[in-house]
């Protein structure tokens, strides 16, 4: 009988034990951290939504934009139906503090060369200029166009041309955590 009474008084603190485990209140460094991670999983997700993937490499951080979507056909001119997932791409660099923001415009093989370059060109500027106008904070913003060079898919498909053309948001994040 008193082997049964310790049995069950060792099972009851076990329980206790781990139930106030649970329950203990996380520190406020370990709060903050735990809801800016939410913060960035909830926009991440909000990006996707709105076709732009998103990469991670090390501490740096890649946004693709698909060209099509958010510029008018052959033009630099943004598509202001896409003002809130560009709006998100500005809230998410926001997240962190950020060193540097390289913004590459790249097209397909059609048409003129130069003419690619300039339009990536234009488009990449638009893009950097659209971040500075929503606050996005960085010591370096910088737009660079590549016309059709380095291509991601096969331009012989109407497919690959349009993930060819797109706009490719860099950013190279100070702190380590995401």
């Amino acid at each position: 009988m008193l082997k049964r009474l310790m049995v069950c008084l060792v099972v009851l603190l076990a329980l206790l034990a781990c139930s106030s485990k649970s329950t203990e209140k996380l520190s406020p460094q370990a709060y903050a951290a735990q809801q800016r991670a939410k913060l960035i999983g909830n926009t991440e997700k909000k990006l996707q939504a709105g076709g732009v993937t998103v990469i991670h490499l090390g501490q740096e951080t890649m946004l693709v934009l698909p060209a099509d979507k958010f510029f008018f056909m052959d033009s630099s001119h943004l598509n202001g139906d896409n003002y809130a997932t560009l709006n998100s791409v500005s809230d998410y660099i926001s997240l962190f503090d950020v060193e540097t923001i390289k913004v590459g415009g790249y097209s397909d093989n059609c048409g003129d060369p130069l003419r690619a370059v300039a339009l990536s060109r234009q488009q990449a500027q638009n893009s950097a200029d659209y971040l500075k106008n929503q606050g996005v904070k960085a010591p370096i913003i910088y737009a660079i166009g590549y016309g059709c060079t380095f291509p991601i898919a096969d331009n012989s498909r109407s497919d690959g041309r349009a993930m060819n053309r797109r706009i490719q948001i860099t950013f190279y994040r100070l702190d380590t955590k995401r």
